[in-house]
């Protein structure tokens, strides 16, 4: 954030990662009294093919992505009172009438 180099030998280094993807629901809800009944390699093989179907649609529109960030102690500490960034609004303050 602040982009001055960290010295990793005389100051702490903390790392920020952040993943964004499509979320894919699964279509069927299992109940944990029918898990025997069901073939799990089909339905590995379900989920594997829905995720190439959604595989170059995800790359190509910038949906899925990994970020991973080096941040100093400072920064650190600012990321984690607002990790998204947001601008603060503005607080109205009332009288106790």
């Amino acid at each position: 954030m602040c982009k001055r180099p960290i010295n990793i030998d005389a100051e702490n280094r903390y790392v920020v990662k952040i993943e964004v993807a499509q979320a894919i629901e699964d279509s069927q809800a299992v109940d944990d009294n029918t898990t025997d009944d069901i073939d799990h390699l089909e339905e590995i093989q379900d989920l594997l093919q829905q995720i190439d179907e959604h595989d170059g649609l995800l790359l190509d529109d910038g949906v899925a992505r990994s970020l991973k960030c080096d941040l100093c102690e400072e920064c650190c500490k600012r990321f984690l009172k607002n990790p998204l960034g947001l601008k603060p609004s503005k607080q109205l303050n009332f009288s106790n009438n």
